[in-house]
């Protein structure tokens, strides 16, 4: 799930993971990211990737968000 995120995403999550009690989902909404395959301007959608448990959606989460920069400088 992580690399289609990063494949269609654009990163960051715009939320932390949100459960929805409708479906019974922790879900994570992205913006859609710009695709080579649609050579229009299109107004992006959301995309919300549904996960079963809150520690599938916070791992998720967890390697979406960008690295701090504290941690790129102490590297």
């Amino acid at each position: 799930m992580i690399r289609y995120i990063h494949d269609n995403c654009v990163l960051p999550a715009l939320d932390k993971p949100i459960y929805d009690k409708d479906t019974d989902t922790y879900d994570l909404y992205y913006e859609e990211a710009e695709s080579p395959q649609c050579p229009y301007y299109l107004d992006r959608d959301l995309i919300c990737v549904p996960f079963d448990t809150v520690d599938e959606a916070n791992r998720a989460y967890l390697n979406t968000q960008p690295e701090d920069k504290e941690d790129e400088e102490n590297s």
